[in-house]
């Protein structure tokens, strides 16, 4: 039966726990036990993990039955979580959660309060393999007839006897000492022994005293039992003459006589209040009975244990021992039998704690189960065809046949087995040795015509031939083709051969193609590969271009052009000899754009041009310091008639565009401020040479001239 939300809804508390019980221990978690009173911890589960990673980790987990769980059952667990010191928590809602709870949960516990509603544990039951019972199942373990029978008792019990209370304080001492769980104990045989007892009524009308007496022996005497805590129990005795129980046997001890009781009582009473015997009188006497001490026979799953309680105090002994390892043998064989139709030819046991682990191997498999060493119940069943026995199996299911691939899982292994008319698709249970085929792909070669049709008609690809293939999850074919131009990897639908996904990469010599394609005009000189595409380069008398061209050849775009050097040189001379005959090309670079330096008799400078076209995009041209100082005399002699002139001192400052000049004639200083890039005088003094106010004069224009 296959686990549902709806068969987790239906399952007992009990039941419930003791599958999360046994989801823990094959999650890896070693300790973990039920809490022993569930009102007082508030919670049902702790367990402890160590795990090499996270470290020492603390959970505790609350079933929640009754109903939706709310966001005040949330909080009221968070508390918990710090009371006990958890890192995480669980808490199991089999009916659900509000929204406000979910909310809580999501804003103030996020990552510390996990939520399993029935979904969820369907899916944890179903992952960690805990096998899910049939509903028939469960009716029949809760309407299992019981062995006990009704007795009919001639005396009311003074204390109360409850066989489902006997059977849970086994169940609690069986589970604090065993590795057992409650609902895998049984009743055989209940054996109680009762004693009876006397509740007597007496009075001393000396003392002005009275009450009721119980007399269970010469030794146990309770004389004021209406002031003691046997006085509801006395009073409820009194009201009954007869009583029933429910054991498989029952045994009654008579310590006195009645009469005996009557001669203990009044010595006692005698003696306590210094009173005659026979001012003692004793007004009426009731038999009961006392359940003094419970014997049980149990049935612990596959094993018998024995139990001795005492009902009115609820001290249990309880002893059992571990099963013999012929059981484990014996159910091993049947086990194994029955899953793989083999015999074991060996099987070895090895105990570590209260488990019992069984390995061995039949013909073709071997297996590994692991008990719990009391009550035999199966913790791992393990069985697994062996990888020389799974490939014989395939090589005699298909003697003809091509395994491609063979891919192992814990319990299934699927293999693609290659047929004269195609790939089918093998499941093998692992467990039982059984084998189905679960579908059937086409082979290689017929689903290369579809795929070559898509590829040659919407690629620059020809004439694809099939050079390899495999197939993938067991559901596709992926196919390596190679032809004229390129390589190609489809893959194609198993199903319906349809094509899903494909790759296409054209070799560098069919790039080279394309561009000349492309560029009729051009010599294609490099092709150097990039990562998804290659760049490929051309040129002709006047352009070198760089042209990319994708690696499935749809794409062929032109990422650059540039004038050829040679070019590009011709066209520098021509515009800086018009701006200076006398200039040489100093340099010239290609950058962003063209950059040629140039030096001439009167100007130096930069033109900037395009990089496809040779225009000058931007200009960068200065005089020549001899040529600014040569118009400089030039302009004095004009002015002021100077003949003979000599610079003293010329400053030239770049990065503002002018320079400072002063020239001495015969009885005057000469100071000017020029632009270099227009030869202009943008500002112009002079001083005379001699005399204390040209002194004063010429320390002003050092200073503005410097």
């Amino acid at each position: 039966m296959t686990w549902t939300a709806q068969l987790v809804r239906k399952l007992p508390r009990e039941r419930l726990i003791e599958y999360i019980i046994e989801v823990l221990g094959r999650m890896g978690f070693k300790n973990y036990e039920r809490v022993s009173d569930r009102n007082r911890w508030g919670i049902d589960i702790v367990a402890i993990r160590d795990d090499p990673i996270a470290g020492m980790e603390k959970l505790i987990i609350k079933v929640h039955t009754d109903s939706l769980v709310s966001a005040k059952d949330i909080n009221v667990f968070g508390d918990l979580l710090d009371k006990y010191k958890a890192d995480r928590g669980i808490i199991v809602a089999p009916v659900g959660f509000t929204k406000d709870a979910r909310s809580t949960v999501a804003k103030e516990y996020r990552g510390r309060i996990v939520m399993w509603d029935a979904d969820k544990l369907a899916v944890t039951f179903s992952n960690y393999g805990i096998e899910a019972p049939t509903i028939e199942e469960a009716k029949e373990k809760d309407e299992e007839k019981s062995p006990l029978e009704e007795f009919e008792l001639d005396a009311p019990l003074l204390y109360e006897f409850s066989p489902e209370e006997i059977t849970n304080l086994i169940a609690k001492k069986a589970s604090a000492e065993y590795p057992v769980k409650p609902s895998e104990i049984r009743i055989k045989s209940m054996k109680v022994i009762l004693t009876s007892a006397y509740i007597l009524s007496w009075s001393v009308d000396e003392k002005n005293e009275r009450d009721k007496a119980v007399v269970f022996s010469k030794e146990k005497v309770i004389p004021k039992a209406l002031s003691s805590e046997l006085a509801t129990l006395v009073k409820k005795a009194l009201l009954n003459d007869t009583s029933k129980i429910k054991a498989t046997e029952r045994e009654i001890v008579n310590p006195i006589s009645p009469s005996e009781s009557v001669v203990i009582l009044k010595e006692r009473l005698a003696k306590e209040l210094s009173v005659t015997e026979g001012q003692v009188r004793i007004q009426d006497r009731k038999k009961v009975y006392v359940p003094e001490s419970v014997e049980v026979e149990l049935q612990v799953g596959e094993n018998e244990g024995k139990a001795k309680v005492n009902p009115v105090t609820g001290e249990v002994e309880f002893e059992m021992g571990p099963l013999p390892e012929g059981y484990f043998k014996e159910t091993v064989r049947e086990l194994v039998k029955k899953r793989t139709g083999e015999e074991p030819v060996e099987i070895e046991l090895t105990k570590g704690g209260w488990k019992v682990k069984a390995t061995g191997k039949t013909e073709r498999f071997v297996f590994e189960f692991k008990f719990n060493a009391y009550t035999g119940k199966p913790l791992v069943a393990e069985t697994l065809l062996t990888d020389e026995a799974l490939k014989e199996l395939l090589s005699k299911e298909y003697p003809d046949g091509e395994i491609l691939s063979l891919e192992k899982g814990k319990k299934v292994a699927v293999a693609d087995v290659k047929l004269r008319d195609g790939i089918v698709v093998v499941e093998v249970n692992l467990e039982n040795g059984t084998l189905k085929e679960v579908r059937k792909l086409p082979s290689p070669e017929e689903a290369l015509e579809n795929a070559r049709k898509i590829i040659e008609d919407n690629f620059p690809l020809r004439n694809l031939r099939l050079i390899g293939s495999r197939v993938i999850e067991h559901k596709f074919l992926e196919l390596e083709l190679e032809g004229e131009g390129g390589r190609a990897v489809v893959k194609v639908d198993g199903a319906t051969r349809d094509i899903l996904d494909y790759i296409v990469e054209i070799s560098p010599e069919k790039a080279r193609e394309l561009v000349k394609e492309k560029y009729p005009d051009f010599e294609v000189k490099e092709v150097w590969e990039e990562e998804a595409s290659y760049v490929v380069t051309a040129e002709n008398e006047r352009h070198v271009v760089k042209v990319r061209v994708s690696k499935d050849g749809k794409l062929v775009e032109e990422t650059d052009r540039a004038l050829r050097e040679n070019v590009a040189r011709a066209i520098a001379l021509e515009k800086i000899r018009g701006i200076d005959e006398t200039a040489e090309l100093k340099s010239l670079g290609l950058e962003k754009d063209w950059i040629a330096e140039f030096q001439g008799g009167t100007k130096v400078g930069t033109l900037v041009l395009d990089r496809k076209t040779g225009e000058v995009k931007k200009t960068d041209v200065r005089f020549t310091e001899v040529a600014l100082e040569n118009r400089f005399h030039e302009h004095v002699r004009k002015i002021y008639g100077e003949t003979e002139l000599r610079t003293e001192r010329l400053t030239h400052y770049k990065e503002q565009n002018y320079v400072h000049i002063k020239v001495a004639g015969r009885e005057h200083f000469y100071y000017a401020r020029i632009d270099t890039r227009t030869g202009k005088i943008i500002s112009e003094d002079r001083a005379p040479m001699k005399g204390l106010t040209a002194k004063l004069k010429q320390l002003q224009l050092e200073s503005k001239y410097k």
